[in-house]
This record gives C-alpha cells, structure tokens and sequence, in this order.
C-alpha cells in the first residue's frame, strides 16, 4: 500500500528508527508514509530523505550559516505540551501566512491533534533575538535516528535563513547525542518548496527508492527514478498500444489515492494508485474496470473495482477522476508485457462488446 497510517498508543525508540527507516513519519499523534502528493489538482511523487549523521554535515553552509545567526539566543530542550507557549502559536500564525501550502491551524494540532499527551520523545530548538522568539523546530528522537518534525520562523529574518539553521541546529544536537541517521521528511519532485532539504546535509543525503525499498545516495550512481513519473510513462506506452489494437483507455489521476490515510476509513485498505487507465468507461456506474502500474514489482494489473462512496456532484472528468472512493474486488489479469494486456483486453471486447 502506498498510503497507510496507524496510532500507536506507545512508541518506543526503536520502534520509532523501525518506521522512519521503512519510510513513515510522524503526522500529530499518529504515524504514516505516503508516496505520493497532490497541491491544486497536480500530483506528484514524495521521496522520503534522510542524512546519515557525521561531522561532513559542518560543511560550507552550516559554518556560514553559524556565523550570519551568531548574534541571536539558541536554546534545545525537551519540549512537552505545556511547553507550546504563546509566542510559539503567534510565531506560528505569522509563518502560516507568510507560506504557500497550507498547514495545520495551529502548532498545537499541528504537534498533538486532540490528543492531552505526546507519544513522541519529542526536543525543540528556539532562537531568539534578544528576547523575541523568530524561529523555532521540533523533533522526535528515537533510540539511533531522529526526525524533523516542523520549522518555523519570522519572515523579518529571511536572509538568515532560520529554517535552514534550524536543521543543522536539530542534527548537530543529534551527533552529539550519537545518534546515526537525521531524517528531514520528504522532498518532492517538480515541487520547489521542498528543495531546500536537498542542500542540507548532502554530502551523506539520501533517499529510499519506492521500488527497492532501499536507501540510495542522492544523487548517486543509480539514476533517480520519479515514480509517478514511471507509472504515468509506463501507462501512456500501454494506452498507445490498446488504441493499435482498437481498445480505447483514459488516463486518469486519483482524486482520492490518499484515503486510507482518513480516520473513517482505518483499516480498509482501499484503493491507493494516483493514475490509472479507465477501460470500457460504458459499464455499470458502481464497478469499474481500470489498469494500473506498479513500479514495485514492475507489472501491469487489470483490475475490477467497486465505489465504495460516490460524490454525487462531482463527475469523472479527464485528467482527474474524482466521482467515487475505489475498492478493488479482484485482479483480473496482470502482466508485465503489455502485447499480452493488449491481447487480453482485445478478447474482453470481442467477448462481450463492452466497449
């Protein structure tokens, strides 16, 4: 599954470095993975990173980085939810309005949810200049890694770059508490806002790749493959191929791909592709027929779905379907050759005329 969340009534450190290693991060109170994305109805791949912690990360920019802030207050502490004081949340409502994505209404949702206690071992770094607070992050420690939870920080002070300094403040605690592995969340491909982590840290950066599952230099020996990129490829090559063979398919992007990661819908592991090719789009409205491409096991699946909620005001409209949340019945047929998908869709039709 590409989309999953659990909530874990106690997290010890080790269990902790076990999810962050396999790709999850910490969403309030809960923890959750995801690879893929959508801001403004366009869809993009998350690359989760991490940086393997040794002293590579004082590098040009930690060192000059050090020396623009010299002149403000640092202080890193064990935070805790009494420790969300006001000037946090006013910090917090200015970041918020100076961003382009939208966050959590406040720091505290944003850190615990509803929950009245933390399960995370859970630090905090806060600068000041002289007395005022203009930037402070949060991150969890495990019992070998670390993960960046949030950064904020005062538009005024943009050109000292509060939020990169903050990231290097949160590693270098974390090599001297000897902690291996520093993981910032994720970046995403053709999405600029998350670029900066790709500076900080890279001469031990790396990224999981979702077909291996393993952890790779960025950017190493082994090219960077973009995911949705791939499935979209792969799926395109595939509709070219049915349309020479007269079988006629739309691609699609998901609306709801990131569903399972909704508290109503725990546990059911509902469909969570985010592009698929619509075949014989005049079947019945409550079951769909649809191929997808899976980057993991590099195959082709004909699958048969059912609409487990339509959205009534909401139509099926290219590039995006956005009509029904899916749930796959079965798979019909899976290949990694398209010629035999091809062959396979062309029987269905001759079968039963369903196109």
């Amino acid at each position: 599954m590409f989309a999953q969340i659990e909530y874990p009534q106690n997290l010890l450190p080790e269990e902790l470095d076990k999810y962050l290693a396999n790709g999850w991060f910490r969403m309030r109170q809960t923890i959750f993975t995801t690879n893929f994305l959508h801001f403004n109805n366009l869809f993009y791949s998350a690359i989760w990173l991490r940086v393997v912690l040794n002293h590579s990360i004082h590098d040009k920019k930690y060192i000059s980085l050090n020396k623009l802030n010299k002149g403000f207050r640092t202080e890193i502490k064990k935070s805790a939810i009494e420790g969300i004081t006001p000037s946090h949340e006013t910090l917090y409502q200015h970041y918020r309005k100076s961003i382009s994505f939208e966050i959590s209404p406040s720091l505290y949702e944003l850190l615990f949810g509803n929950e009245a206690y933390s399960r995370f071992n859970t630090y905090e770094v806060n600068i000041y200049h002289h007395d005022t607070l203009i930037a402070a992050g949060f991150f969890d420690l495990g019992k070998k890694s670390a993960a960046g939870i949030c950064c904020i920080y005062h538009s005024g002070y943009k050109k000292y770059s509060l939020g990169k300094y903050l990231i290097y403040l949160k590693m270098d605690f974390c090599i001297r508490s000897q902690l291996q592995y520093f993981y910032p969340g994720y970046m995403v491909p053709g999405y600029p806002a998350f670029d900066y982590k790709l500076e900080i840290g890279k001469a031990t950066l790396q990224y999981l790749q979702l077909s291996s599952q393993q952890w790779l230099s960025y950017p190493g020996l082994v090219p960077f493959l973009d995911p949705l990129h791939q499935m979209v490829e792969k799926l395109g090559k595939l509709q070219f191929c049915l349309e020479k063979n007269n079988v006629y398919t739309t691609l699609l992007y998901y609306k709801f791909f990131e569903v399972n990661l909704d508290p109503s819908y725990y546990g059911q592991e509902l469909f969570d592709f985010p592009v698929f090719l619509y075949c014989f789009p005049n079947t019945e409205t409550s079951h769909y027929r649809i191929i997808i491409y899976n980057v993991c096991d590099t195959k082709y699946y004909l699958l048969q779905c059912s609409s487990i909620i339509n959205i009534d005001f909401q139509q099926v409209i290219p590039p995006i379907f956005n009509s029904d949340v899916l749930k796959v019945e079965r798979v019909l047929f899976a290949t990694a050759i398209p010629v035999e998908i091809c062959t396979h869709l062309s029987g269905i039709l001759k079968h039963d005329g369903s196109a």
